[in-house]
C-alpha cells in the first residue's frame, strides 16, 4: 500500500511503490522540518544489496537526480573493479616513463612511432623523444603517438588503435 504525503502547496505526492524513470523503485519517507508541512526524500533502492542508498531530495536539499546517476554509475565501475579499468588504454605518456625509469626494461631497445603531418608515421628512438626544451619545428604532440616497438624482436608492446599494452597490460591485452 502506498503511503499518501502533501507537499508544500498542499496537492497529494504518492511516490513510493512508483517506478521512477531510470527503473528504480522509490520510497518515500518523511523527514524532520522546521515547517509545518513535511518534506520528503526518496531513496533509490536497486536489486544490488550493497549499493549505497542515493538520496533524492524533493526540494533540492541533498542531492539532485543527476548526481545520483553519476553516483550509481561511479558505484558500478568501482564495484566491477579490473574489468573497468582493464578496458581502458593506458596513455603513451604512462608508457613512455614506464620505459625510461623501470630497471627491467632498456630504454634503448624501445622506439616510438608517431604520426608525422607531412610524411605519415615515423619513429624516434624513446631515449631521444623529448617535449622540453625543443624547438617548435622538432616538437611532436604525445597524442600523435601510435605505438611503442621493442627493437630487439620488432615487436609492438604498445598500439593505440589494437590498444594493445603489453607494458600495463590494459587496454585488449589485459582481457583475459
Amino acid at each position: 500500500m502506498a503511503s499518501l504525503s502533501t507537499r508544500k502547496n498542499g496537492s497529494a505526492l504518492d511516490m513510493e511503490g512508483d517506478i521512477l524513470p531510470n527503473g528504480i523503485k522509490a520510497e518515500a519517507f518523511p523527514r524532520a522540518s522546521t515547517t509545518e508541512t513535511p518534506e520528503l526524500d526518496y531513496i533509490s533502492s536497486t536489486s544490488e544489496s550493497d549499493c549505497p542508498q542515493i538520496s533524492l531530495s524533493k526540494r533540492g536539499g541533498t542531492m539532485s537526480k543527476a548526481k545520483a546517476k553519476r553516483a550509481r554509475k561511479e558505484h558500478q565501475r568501482s564495484t566491477s573493479g579490473q574489468q573497468a579499468s582493464s578496458s581502458s588504454l593506458r596513455p603513451a605518456q604512462d608508457v613512455m616513463n614506464r620505459i625510461r625509469h623501470d630497471p627491467d626494461l632498456k630504454v634503448s631497445e624501445y622506439v616510438v612511432g608517431y604520426k608525422d603531418r607531412h610524411v605519415g608515421i615515423m619513429e624516434k628512438a624513446v631515449e631521444n623523444w623529448s617535449v622540453e626544451g625543443v624547438e617548435e619545428e622538432e616538437f611532436i604532440p604525445l597524442h600523435r603517438i601510435e605505438y611503442f616497438r621493442r627493437t630487439t624482436d620488432d615487436h609492438i608492446v604498445w598500439h593505440r588503435e589494437q590498444r594493445i599494452d603489453e607494458i600495463f597490460r590494459s587496454g585488449v591485452s589485459g582481457e583475459s
